[in-house]
């Protein structure tokens, strides 16, 4: 073979594997995805599944407590509604675990991972659990053995309760190679609608807020999940076809990646959720630009950002969005140290958009080139120039996120 011959082999390969690498990456790109679908699917039949044995759809948060001061006394209501369709997602032997009271102490433990335990019910499962515990439980028995109450600590404390760190499969994008730490909670790719408002969308209707001497607003509460409520299908107007359920979230990288973070403290977004926009730097989709150095960073109590950081923590910065800014935008709270008020976009690693539940069960890619309307108009709340039963002004997406122009009814029965 001459030094021709050569060249041209060689270049023949070259053009080959030009052409089939990005090939082969596209093809298990389409793998993931549809795997992501996949999960979402499994979500709302599981969904469907809980209204059917319980006539309502989970809260977006809920639990027990509230017991102050000791958040191992109880989870604080701040579990969020993943936890509560376990049962129904073939992770019974986590739910089992999590519903009864978990005593703590050292237990051989086999070399096998959560996930196998999960899926299977091996026998060993409780023994693997043991491992993960890094702290006697709170309560004593009259034997004097150690243990966590029933429905566990707060999720925060993921750190001395293991069920918090174990996590589930379906609710993992593969597409998202984000890998929990050490002693963290396990992270989740899929949170729970919140709805078209800004102001107070994650605290309890109705609750009284002593940081600001009066109740959360309820004409907020316009999603499909509202933090300790519970909704029925009949609540659904608009009907559940037209109403999304849930969407993807992006985990943090330890990277500044906007898609993946919360940037903290940024006023008046509630009358103008473009600011958020506005304050962060999108064209490489960083954390930075003309407020670099006041833009603060929501961190999870363990160290990682907040999208997605914890599965079990309902408050909506962690496990929840509204439908105000695209798909794949940022992310920002209102005043520093408020996680349950702001504008909390839904996100994934697909390339174009993200993947939505609709209530009535079916998946769809909605492109982050939707429809959002006024994204400088006011949300709807109840001193706000949007009358309570308004259309959204955030275009189709903002319609997508609410029950109906009447979806403060239910949680002001």
């Amino acid at each position: 073979m001459t030094r021709r011959d050569l060249f041209v082999v060689v270049a023949v390969v070259f053009v080959g594997a030009c052409i089939l690498v990005p090939a082969i990456q596209a093809g298990r790109e389409s793998a993931r995805r549809m795997s992501c679908s996949n999960n979402l699917k499994q979500l709302g039949l599981a969904l469907h599944n809980y209204h059917a044995a319980y006539s309502q759809l989970p809260s977006g948060s809920g639990g027990t407590g509230p017991t102050p001061e000791n958040d191992d006394l109880s989870n604080q209501r701040r579990l969020s509604g993943l936890v509560a369709i376990m049962p129904f997602v073939e992770a019974s032997p986590l739910w089992e675990a999590v519903s009864s009271p978990y005593f703590t102490g050292d237990m051989p433990t086999p070399a096998r991972s959560a996930e196998q335990f999960a899926k299977k019910g091996d026998s060993f499962y409780r023994d693997f659990l043991d491992e993960h515990s890094t702290a006697e439980g709170p309560c004593i028995d009259e034997h004097g053995a150690h243990y966590f109450p029933a429905m566990g600590p707060a999720p925060w404390r993921a750190i001395n309760y293991p069920m918090w760190q174990v996590g589930y499969s379906t609710y993992h994008c593969p597409t998202d190679p984000v890998e929990r730490p050490a002693k963290h909670a396990a992270m989740t790719n899929y949170g729970f609608c919140y709805g078209d408002a800004v102001h107070e969308v994650g605290y309890v209707p109705g609750e009284f807020l002593a940081f600001r001497q009066s109740d959360a607003d309820r004409t907020s509460q316009r999603g499909a999940f509202v933090n300790g409520e519970f909704l029925r299908f009949e609540d659904f107007i608009d009907g559940l076809a037209s109403t999304v359920f849930m969407a993807e979230l992006v985990t943090h990288d330890g990277s500044r990646r906007a898609i993946s973070s919360i940037a903290s403290g940024i006023a008046g977004l509630r009358d103008n959720p473009s600011i958020c926009f506005q304050s962060l730097e999108l064209g490489s989709r960083q954390l930075t630009g003309r407020y670099k150095k006041e833009v603060l960073i929501r961190f999870t109590p363990e160290g990682k950002m907040s999208r997605g950081g914890n599965w079990a923590d309902g408050a909506v910065s962690w496990t929840g969005f509204n439908t105000i800014l695209p798909p794949n935008s940022p992310s920002c709270d209102s005043e520093e140290g408020l996680r349950l008020e702001g504008i909390f976009s839904a996100a994934s690693l697909h390339p174009g958009g993200c993947h939505v539940l609709m209530g009535d069960g079916a998946v769809k890619f909605i492109s982050d080139t939707i429809d959002t309307g006024n994204t400088s108009a006011a949300s709807v709340y109840a001193s706000s120039l949007m009358p309570p039963d308004s259309p959204s002004p955030y275009g189709v997406w903002g319609a997508m996120g609410t029950r109906s122009s009447e979806s403060k009814k239910r949680v002001t029965d």
